[in-house]
């Protein structure tokens, strides 16, 4: 019988994918009553912390940090997570939003492999199998174009590397053990005063917004910065980072899926064969993790 805590872990790693996946739909209603990335990166993060911040209280959790956590939450949340979305924001200046998200989308096998390399991690023929298959659909939802700036691929990959980074944090270090709503309260400050002092001396922040843009920016926080961020850390605690990014590949599908049925986008048959990978590569994952729990 498959380990609980595994299944656990799967069900809470997909939730956290489609609850992204589903931000890009909602964000291009923010962006038309005038909101942007640098905005609504902003909201998202700053109005999830008092949700957060109720719910610690009601579970009695202390928000005390040892030497150690503040060091790491700083190392992880300034030093890869906030990097993440800025070099993933920055990239949307030079390369279309599509491509940067899926050149973003390399972090699955990126982390698998930092996880090889450094912690000596075993990730078996099924797991590589399953790489193998994701990271062939990611390629399929990936257009690129004779013009495409240089600029734009290397920043876009080069955050899917910091938030591998970041992911393998979250599961190496004294971060897997602190409570998820902690380490997410932390994590949204941080994030929130990145976009501050970013957004406010290029002029990109705005403060005012529609209160329907706000509503939905609140709508985001709830949904992801308090709910996928949670479930994210619960998810690695209960599978490890390289398993639980795999499954993180169910974000591009739905953002797909919510592109075509919210708000008419065309699909290809070169995306729907990127997505049917990409789901294939998860199912194994889920099967191999099952097997694994079984043989123990």
């Amino acid at each position: 019988m498959a380990d609980p805590g595994s299944k656990r872990g799967m069900v809470f790693s997909a939730a956290s994918a489609v609850l992204f996946g589903v931000t890009p739909a909602v964000a291009s209603r923010i962006y038309s009553m005038g909101g942007n990335a640098v905005t609504l990166t902003f909201y998202r993060n700053l109005m999830a912390v008092p949700v957060l911040l109720a719910l610690l209280g009601l579970e009695g959790v202390s928000l005390r940090l040892t030497r150690r956590e503040a060091g790491l939450l700083l190392l992880m949340g300034a030093g890869f997570r906030v990097t993440t979305t800025l070099m993933l924001y920055q990239s949307y200046l030079y390369i279309p939003t599509g491509m940067a998200t899926t050149l973003h989308f390399l972090y699955p096998a990126l982390t698998a492999l930092l996880c090889r390399a450094r912690f000596r991690e075993r990730l078996g023929p099924w797991k590589l199998f399953a790489l193998g298959l994701s990271g062939l659909g990611a390629l399929c939802l990936l257009e690129l174009g004779a013009g495409t700036d240089p600029r734009g691929v290397l920043l876009a990959s080069s955050s899917a590397l910091t938030y591998a980074c970041y992911l393998i944090g979250l599961d190496k270090t004294a971060l897997r053990d602190m409570h998820p709503h902690k380490a997410a309260c932390y994590m949204g400050l941080l994030n929130a005063a990145a976009m501050l002092a970013v957004g406010l001396p290029t002029h990109q922040l705005r403060l005012a917004l529609p209160p329907a843009a706000l509503g939905l920016s609140f709508l985001l926080a709830v949904s992801t910065s308090f709910l996928a961020v949670s479930l994210l850390q619960w998810g690695i605690r209960l599978l490890g980072a390289s398993s639980a990014a795999l499954f993180s590949m169910l974000e591009p599908i739905t953002s797909v899926a919510v592109g075509c049925l919210a708000l008419a986008e065309s699909v290809s048959r070169r995306s729907l064969l990127g997505c049917a990978l990409i789901l294939a590569g998860v199912a194994l994952t889920a099967l191999a993790g099952q097997r694994q729990a079984v043989e123990k």
